[in-house]
């Protein structure tokens, strides 16, 4: 290729592969992107593929890879970038499983503000994922977005009269980070990218994604219709993730934070006391945060308990386990409405069902032994009087024979007195 010899393939992708090349005259190395040899003779396709390179040049950011040159050499589309070592973020997730929240902060943060700046530009990415954020080997390490292949770019905003757009109702994208109105096939706007980014950080800090499908139609109908999923419900997040989460991905565009500034600071916050700590901090299952007034999207301060999402597509109804976020002061989780609280409440249950048993058993006894008191007074009353024993009495000597006769008994015979 003229200038540049190409050496090894480094990696391929949908529209072109990336070699490991040499700069013939400078000696140094660098990276070379070209076209499939199928799409290689599609001008449309090559005009699209050399505006990449426009792209990612125009930033001129440390977190977007460099260009170095860009054009058609012996009919073929090249971009010539500089090398990279480290590997991208998928490689990372499936190294380790999950990405600690402290290496998370530091790149998404650096993504975010490249985003940022595309934005400005008037460029939006389209396709961020995380084979398209490269973690660069070197100390400390940060992250690169590359591949702006599918980029929507403002007209004139690369000084570029053609204006080549997307055709009504063509999908681009990488379908699991994909919007709803870009799933959809709707326009959009910055705010796909961060809906993309929501994602992205969701499968780094979970080890997976959180819209799943065996197929394309069930994956836009989960993308677009089905309940939130709730990223503590599937394993250990920071407090105040779920809540980032959640607002990252609303499905309305302008519920979601306003620009990858804002979405960077609230990350920020989320994130940064875990990685200060060195400790990932779980959150229970089933457990949802509450958003403060502040913090809630537009819309839902004055609805407490407002359900999340826009609404659904006709024909397809949205379940009610939706999560419901309430208003009220902010703390790290709180309980959905719709759950039970038995594992909370048990030690509560077991002490009061212990009290009214002991209480039982005291009235129980008072009863049983007031009872038998009461039978036995019962019975005395209801006895006939004892008939009287008559004795007779023999005077002892000495004693007076005038002293007061003991009168007799009732009905008894009167005793003679002695003559």
């Amino acid at each position: 290729m003229g200038r540049y010899r190409l050496e090894s393939v480094l990696r391929r992708g949908g529209m072109g592969s990336v070699w490991r090349a040499e700069h013939l005259k400078l000696k140094s190395p660098l990276a070379i992107k070209v076209l499939e040899p199928e799409v290689a003779n599609d001008p449309s396709m090559v005009q699209r593929f050399l505006r990449e390179a426009q792209a990612a040049a125009a930033l001129r950011s440390p977190n977007v890879v460099q260009i170095f040159d860009y054009g058609v050499d012996e009919q073929q589309a090249f971009i010539a970038m500089e090398l990279l070592e480290g590997e991208v973020l998928r490689e990372r997730i499936a190294r380790l499983g999950r990405v600690p929240p402290e290496e998370l902060f530091r790149f998404l943060g650096e993504i975010l503000r490249a985003i940022h700046k595309a934005h400005e530009a008037g460029i939006i990415h389209r396709d961020l994922k995380p084979d398209n954020v490269f973690i660069v080997k070197e100390q400390p390490e940060f992250a690169k977005v590359l591949d702006f292949g599918i980029a929507k770019v403002k007209r004139g905003a690369l000084d570029d009269a053609t204006g080549i757009g997307t055709q009504t109702g063509l999908m681009l994208g990488t379908p699991y980070y994909m919007s709803p109105e870009q799933a959809q096939a709707r326009p959009i706007d910055p705010r796909t990218d961060l809906w993309s980014i929501a994602v992205i950080a969701y499968e780094a800090l979970l080890g997976q994604r959180p819209f799943r499908a065996d197929s394309l139609g069930d994956l836009v109908i989960a993308i677009c219709t089905l309940p939130t999923p709730i990223p503590s419900r599937t394993g250990p997040v920071p407090p105040g993730f779920d809540e980032w989460f959640v607002r990252g991905t609303q499905r309305d565009p302008a519920r979601r934070f306003p620009s990858a500034r804002e979405m960077a600071d609230e990350l920020e916050r989320v994130l940064k006391p875990a990685a200060a700590a060195g400790t990932r901090i779980t959150s229970s299952q089933g457990i949802a945060p509450t958003l403060s007034p502040a913090s809630m999207p537009p819309g839902m301060r004055s609805r407490p308990g407002a359900s999340v999402g826009t609404k659904s597509s006709p024909g397809v109804k949205e379940s009610p386990r939706d999560l419901e976020l309430t208003t009220g002061q902010r703390s790290a989780m709180t309980r959905l409405p719709s759950e039970p609280a038995a594992k909370d409440s048990s030690g509560l249950l077991l002490l009061l069902l212990g009290a009214a048993a002991l209480i039982l058993v005291a009235v129980v006894v008072f009863v049983v032994t007031g009872g038998a008191r009461a039978i036995h007074r019962a019975e005395v009353a209801a006895a006939p009087p004892a008939a009287p024993t008559l004795a007779t009495a023999t005077p002892s000597p000495g004693a007076s024979l005038n002293a007061a006769p003991v009168p007799p008994p009732p009905g008894a015979a009167p005793a003679l007195a002695p003559r």
